[in-house]
């Protein structure tokens, strides 16, 4: 009888055969990777070429059965260069398919090292606006290039999008994505607006669907501009009227008060009254019989009749016929007791003053 050696190949334990179904397939690979973008960079001499590429969706190829596959990619491909000491940008952007067969070589990896989706929307983002204005904004490689200054900016301003800054891209107020906001840049930002609808119009044949695109994003980018802009402008004209009426406040404190507290009416307050902003004057519409009624302010205790003036805008500007037709007094007036609600949602509202006689 034979000992039992325990070091016997045939007794030390075996490993477990790995199922066929654990094993992860070149196909598995892709399905995995759907929605993901690969970056491959190389560089030489006065030249740097960066290729990025998003899976966009794998599917099985025709005919079914043949485990043959097909990989939907968008493919980006930038090449920077130093050109007489200036750095220009080339792209070009492709969408494609690759067919695969079951048994390829072909992996994700392949395409470079994965990175983060947000780079690549930065990059198609800018290439959308105008390449070679905006791309070196995010294609800087090296710490040393990165020049953005983190400090509060104290001057009145818009944050724009790329999009955005390309539509003023000929202002001089213009820094990167910051648009500086002064009476004069408005009217700059509007001049540089026409200039590139202009410049657009020329190519108004182009159909292909990345023009398409284009145009779409440009249009979205004219409308939100221009609301940051009206609104600017709105704001910009109620702080000149607010300064108005701190000078006029400061000037009256210096006119010798002889009259009655009550005839000497402070016409500022009143201006602030009239726009919706606190005030020690309060306006309503008064009822004195059926067939006497309008508008009184009261200050101080004492109450006075109004004669309406004109209509007007909290942003200075004229008012159309049309406007105008829309306009009653006593919309204005549906406050508690009547009192007076301020400009309307449009901004208009009634330019009053005391009453002469």
């Amino acid at each position: 009888m034979s000992k039992f050696n325990p070091m016997s190949p045939a007794n030390l334990p075996q490993p477990e055969p790995v199922p066929e179904e654990m094993e992860i397939s070149v196909r598995q690979l892709w399905d995995a990777a759907v929605g993901k973008v690969f970056k491959l960079v190389s560089k030489d001499y006065g030249t740097r070429n960066v290729t990025y590429t998003q899976v966009k969706g794998v599917r099985d190829a025709k005919p079914a059965g043949s485990g043959a596959f097909e990989i939907e990619v968008l493919c980006v491909e930038v090449m920077a260069r130093t050109l007489s000491s200036k750095r220009t940008q080339s792209n070009i952007c492709k969408e494609g398919v690759l067919r695969e067969e079951a048994n390829t070589d072909l992996i994700p990896e392949s395409f470079g090292v994965e990175c983060p989706l947000a780079e690549f929307e930065r990059i198609t983002n800018a290439i959308l606006a105008y390449t070679n204005s905006y791309l070196d904004w995010v294609m800087q490689p090296d710490p040393e290039q990165q020049t953005d200054i983190p400090a509060a900016i104290d001057f009145p301003h818009l944050m724009l999008t790329d999009m955005e800054a390309s539509l003023v891209r000929n202002s001089p107020f213009l820094s990167k994505n910051t648009y500086f906001i002064t009476g004069n840049s408005i009217v700059a930002a509007q001049v540089s607006i026409q200039q590139e609808l202009q410049r657009a119009q020329r190519g108004i044949l182009l159909t292909d669907a990345v023009d398409a695109n284009y145009v779409a994003r440009k249009n979205e980018a004219i409308a939100s501009l221009q609301a940051k802009l009206k609104d600017a402008a709105q704001e910009m004209e109620t702080g000149r009227i607010l300064a108005s009426v701190e000078k006029q406040q400061r000037e009256n404190e210096l006119v010798e008060r002889r009259r009655p507290g009550f005839a000497s009416l402070q016409l500022d307050s009143l201006t602030l009254a009239l726009l919706g902003k606190p005030s020690t004057t309060t306006v309503r519409w008064a009822n004195a019989n059926p067939s006497e009624d309008g508008v009184v302010f009261c200050l101080g205790g004492h109450c006075a009749p109004l004669d309406f003036v004109r209509w007007a805008h909290i942003s200075g500007r004229a008012l159309t016929e049309d406007a105008l037709v829309k306009l009653k007094l006593q919309d204005f007036f549906k406050g508690w007791k009547q009192a007076y609600t301020g400009p309307n949602a449009e901004g208009y509202y009634p330019m009053l003053k005391p009453a002469t006689n």
